[in-house]
């Protein structure tokens, strides 16, 4: 998406499988490291983070 394009710091590319599909990839931030060292799980990271920009979302739509 356009937010990592302009992300400035250290990225890692985040291979995610999906079963008998072709794997998603996705650019982990310092945010998604942080989240990985309390748990593990790349999907779990990922799922954090897109709640948070669902909340903000909503949010700034409700301004």
């Amino acid at each position: 998406d356009a937010a990592g394009a302009a992300h400035s710091g250290p990225l890692a590319l985040v291979e995610l499988q999906n079963g008998d599909a072709a794997p998603s990839y996705v650019a982990g931030t310092q945010n998604f490291y942080a989240l990985t060292r309390y748990n593990w799980s790349s999907y779990y990271a990922l799922a954090v983070i897109e709640l948070g920009q669902a909340v903000a979302s909503v949010r700034s739509a409700a301004r």
